[in-house]
């Protein structure tokens, strides 16, 4: 099953108010087939690392659903569990006005 992640990234606050608050995840299922997936999104402090997401759904074959996460943390990590490797997955910051503040983020498949 492929297992991917954003690594740890960082979204400092000024003055209370973050730069990037949502996370926006764009998932699209290019199989030929029903896929599982699971996400887990977690806050990160210097020695403290929560789970504060997870969810479990099936995507129809060629379905896409767009997932937005509220961050209000100085660090997260958000990792995607697919059950094929047809599945693509995007993933974007916005700002408080529901703009785009960055390029897709880089993720990466991981080892379990």
């Amino acid at each position: 099953m492929p297992y991917f992640s954003t690594g740890l990234l960082e979204s400092p606050s000024v003055e209370g108010i973050w730069a990037s608050p949502t996370l926006s995840v764009n998932i699209s299922n290019d199989d030929s087939s029903t896929v599982a997936i699971q996400i887990e999104g977690f806050s990160q402090t210097e020695t403290t690392k929560v789970k504060y997401v997870e969810e479990f759904f099936t995507l129809a074959s060629g379905a896409v659903v767009l997932k937005n996460y509220f961050i209000p943390f100085n660090a997260f990590e958000f990792l995607f569990f697919a059950s094929s490797q047809s599945v693509e997955i995007s993933v974007w910051c916005k700002d408080s006005n529901g703009n785009l503040i960055s390029a897709p983020l880089e993720i990466f498949e991981a080892k379990a």
